[in-house]
């Protein structure tokens, strides 16, 4: 026997589950979080985005239904591609933002990845000044990124990654082979 699900505070429900009445709550909810975004998308274009999105619904307590904040920017963004937007809707990060985030993340990986071929040497004062500064996470980059659904026929490509892994920008491994590489030889 299917259990009913009865909302509370701080509870979730997949949009696929949600009743009609929930749903509603949601583009009720997405009206008065969002009053001057997208002011030209219709309604059926709405839902269809959230169709597409399929987000987990919150419920706030008092039978309000809310996202949360990395879904509601993801949404925005997925909302900011739609094809019904004319050319002066801008989204909250165009595709040369993503770009340019996906381009500082991945010179930061180089430059995490070449670390291990660098130990076995010293580097001079500047070189391991822009190695430790390459060799730490930018969030912002990483915050344009994620504000993309990379599962939905509506993403831009996949941004390239550095085969055979190695250490990640500001991982324990990174900041271990640039303490190595600041020390003096030894004799």
């Amino acid at each position: 026997m299917p259990t009913i699900f009865q909302p509370g505070i701080n509870q979730v429900l997949p949009y696929a589950q949600a009743s009609v009445a929930q749903r509603e709550q949601l583009l009720a909810y997405l009206r008065r979080r969002l009053p001057h975004h997208f002011p030209t998308l219709s309604i059926a274009a709405r839902l269809r985005a959230l169709f597409e999105f399929q987000p987990l619904l919150l419920f706030a307590g008092e039978g309000s239904v809310t996202l949360d904040p990395a879904a509601l920017q993801q949404l925005v963004q997925h909302l900011a591609a739609s094809p019904e937007l004319p050319l002066l809707d801008p989204p909250v990060h165009s595709l040369l933002t993503l770009d340019l985030a996906q381009d500082c993340l991945h010179s930061r990986e180089l430059a995490t990845a070449v670390l291990p071929e660098l130990v076995p040497a010293t580097v001079g004062p500047r070189l391991l000044a822009l190695l430790t500064y390459l060799g730490q996470p930018c969030a912002l980059a990483e915050q344009v990124v994620q504000a993309w659904r990379w599962d939905l026929a509506s993403a831009p490509p996949l941004p390239r990654g550095l085969p055979g892994g190695g250490p990640t920008p500001g991982s324990e491994a990174a900041r271990q082979y640039l303490a190595r590489l600041g020390r003096a030889p030894t004799p």
